[in-house]
């Protein structure tokens, strides 16, 4: 049987992932589709089962490369980009697997649409609980502001990657993906859903987000507006956008015990827009007011809500 020229390189990155590398690796060798190379790139690790199981595996389609030290997820995705040779590149996390018709879904919808930049579907969700995601097929920007519509986990082309530059070295932590989705809608670059669930992904695995990384939230949310000026140079989107990164890390601070710096945060997002933010109130309040002051104020507030209600029931 003749062998296909591969058309699209997945790229494996891992780091503490043990033997869910050696399922995901498998997941690669089920595909139904044979327009495939792989290469394994591992983050500097120190953790023993994936040092051994990335030694292990050898394959005819398969590369390998080991970063020198521990550098994070995103520049060891670049480095999965670079050593990519195929047009297309499918991103493809350690620990988590592709479906056997993934390949043949993407290559398929890469040829129904020539002008796709990227291409995504919807998730298949496993171990610590099972669940379907849905991606919208159609995105707008007011849909980027919100939140990250379209998975970073998807198949790109290489000419993408090259033109957007990469990962951003700032978000080397975390957000990169985002943030590279945004470059993408402010270059013009469309994606395309192929209409299926193409990825499982693992639920589940402490590392995937800390809580150190939620607690700076807020920064990567700068980060990409300074980077971005064109997609933000509308100002009710950046400033929307801005607001809901101070949000999202004043609840992750006042849920770490930092009252003070939950309040800081809360009271930016306030001042970016979010006046009807009971929740952001309330965390500025507690964090400004001494505690008896903050309670005294919280009770008259109860007893406020309770008389409005009780007015309204007289009156109907």
């Amino acid at each position: 049987m003749p062998i296909s020229e591969p058309l699209i390189t997945i790229g494996i990155t891992c780091y503490d992932e043990g033997d869910w590398l050696l399922e995901c690796w498998e997941s690669v060798l089920s595909q139904t589709d044979d327009r495939w190379i792989a290469v394994l790139v591992m983050d500097g690790t120190m953790h023993q089962r994936t040092r051994e199981i990335f030694q292990q595996l050898e394959h005819h389609k398969l590369r390998k490369y080991a970063m020198p030290t521990n550098m994070g997820p995103y520049p060891t995705r670049n480095k999965a980009f670079e050593l990519t040779e195929t047009p297309y590149h499918f991103y493809l996390d350690g620990d988590d697997q592709l479906l056997s018709d993934s390949v043949a879904f993407v290559l398929d919808t890469f040829a129904l649409h020539p002008d796709a930049g990227f291409v995504y579907g919807d998730y298949e969700c496993f171990g610590g609980r099972d669940a379907i995601w849905r991606y919208p097929h159609e995105v707008t920007a007011d849909d980027l502001v919100e939140g990250q519509p379209t998975p970073g986990a998807c198949a790109y082309k290489k000419q993408m990657w090259e033109q957007l530059g990469g990962y951003a070295s700032e978000l080397a932590r975390g957000n990169a993906d985002y943030d590279f989705l945004i470059g993408a809608a402010e270059a013009g670059i469309k994606g395309y859903h192929c209409g299926q669930i193409f990825y499982r992904y693992r639920i589940g695995h402490a590392t995937k987000v800390s809580g150190s990384y939620e607690q700076r939230y807020h920064e990567t949310h700068e980060i990409m507006v300074r980077r971005h000026p064109h997609f933000f140079m509308n100002r009710s989107r950046r400033n929307r956008f801005l607001a809901l990164g101070y949000k999202r890390a004043a609840y992750a601070n006042y849920a770490a015990g930092d009252a003070k710096r939950g309040a800081e945060l809360a009271w930016a997002a306030l001042r970016h827009g979010m006046w009807d933010g009971y929740k952001l109130w309330a965390l500025v309040l507690e964090g400004k007011l001494p505690t008896w002051g903050y309670r005294s104020l919280r009770s008259a507030w109860r007893l406020g809500r309770h008389a409005i209600r009780v007015l309204r029931n007289g009156n109907s």
